[in-house]
C-alpha cells in the first residue's frame, strides 16, 4: 500500500469514528465531559467495573472528540466541544440523570497519599496526638514541618495541630514522606466530571456537587416552617386541614370552659 492510500485509509477510519461518536451523543439522554488527569489505569479499571450498569467510558483522542461534538445534531453538544482544553478528556454517556451520574462518579473517589510536588486541594493539616515514632530523627522531621513535640513513653507526641500545606501549594518532599508514615492520604483522586449535558440542559460541575444530606434536612427545615405559618394564618391545605380543624376544636373546647361558670351564675340569678 502506498503513502497516499496509507493516509486515505487512516481518514477515512477518523470520520468513521467521528460520525460513530457523533451519532452516539445524538442518542443518549446525558452526556459528561471528564477528566482524567493524574488517575492511574487501575483506578480507572475499577471505576469503569463499578458503574457499567449505569455508565460507558468513551476514550478517543481530543481532536476526535472535537470533531464529533462539532458534528452531533444537538447544539448544545457542539457547545461542548470548547470545554475540551486544559484537560485530559474522555466522555462518558448514560441514561442517568446530571446529578445522579456526578454523585455516582464522585462516590466512586479515593483518597491516597500525597506525591511531592502535587498541589494541595485542602489545607494539609497534621493533628496533635501520639505517633508511632521514637525519639530520634524524627524529632528534627517534624520540627522541620513547624510541628511541636514532646516525648511520652517512649513515643513522639505532638502537641498541637498544625497546617503544613496550605491549598494551592505543592507537597514538599519531606511533607509527603511523613503523611506516609502517619497514615494521611489527603489527595483525592478519581474521574472528574467537568460538564455534563442533559438533554438540551448543560451543567458545570460546582452546579451538581450538592450535599444531599444538607438539602435533605433544608427541604425538611422550609416546609416545617410553612406548615407553622399556614397554621398561623389559618391556610387550609391538605396538609393543615386536619390540624386546623383540632386547633378550631380546642379553641371552641376552651371557649366553652370559660363560659360555661358565668351562663349558670346568670342561671341562678
Amino acid at each position: 500500500m502506498t503513502a497516499a492510500k496509507k493516509i486515505s485509509k487512516g481518514v477515512e477510519l477518523k470520520k468513521k469514528k467521528v460520525a460513530q461518536l457523533a451519532n452516539l451523543l445524538d442518542k443518549n439522554k446525558t452526556i459528561g465531559l471528564v477528566n482524567l488527569a493524574s488517575l492511574p489505569a487501575r483506578q480507572l479499571k475499577a471505576v469503569r467495573a463499578k458503574l457499567k450498569s449505569h455508565v460507558t467510558f468513551i476514550f478517543a483522542k481530543k481532536n476526535i472528540l472535537r470533531r464529533a461534538f462539532e458534528a452531533s445534531t444537538r447544539p448544545q453538544v457542539k457547545h461542548m466541544a470548547q470545554h475540551l482544553e486544559g484537560i485530559y478528556p474522555a466522555i462518558v454517556v448514560s441514561q442517568l440523570d446530571a446529578f445522579e451520574l456526578f454523585r455516582q462518579l464522585k462516590s466512586s473517589r479515593q483518597m491516597v497519599a500525597a506525591k511531592p510536588g502535587q498541589i494541595a486541594p485542602v489545607d494539609i493539616v497534621i493533628s496533635a496526638g501520639p505517633t508511632p515514632f521514637t525519639p530520634g530523627p524524627a524529632i528534627s522531621e517534624l520540627a522541620q514541618l513547624g510541628l511541636k513535640t514532646k516525648v511520652e513513653s517512649g513515643k513522639i507526641v505532638i502537641r498541637e495541630d498544625a497546617t503544613v500545606v496550605k491549598q494551592g501549594q505543592p507537597v514538599p518532599s519531606l511533607a509527603a514522606s511523613m503523611f506516609a508514615r502517619l497514615g494521611i492520604t489527603p489527595m483525592q483522586i478519581g474521574v472528574t466530571l467537568t460538564y455534563v449535558l442533559e438533554n438540551e440542559d448543560l451543567y458545570n460541575a460546582p452546579v451538581l456537587d450538592v450535599d444531599i444530606g444538607k438539602y435533605t434536612e433544608d427541604l425538611k427545615t422550609a416546609f416545617l416552617n410553612a406548615f407553622k405559618l399556614a397554621i398561623e394564618l389559618g391556610l387550609a391545605t391538605k396538609e393543615t386541614i386536619a390540624f386546623l380543624v383540632q386547633k378550631a376544636y380546642r379553641g371552641a373546647k376552651a371557649l366553652e370552659e370559660k363560659i360555661a361558670p358565668k351562663q349558670q351564675e346568670a342561671q341562678t340569678q
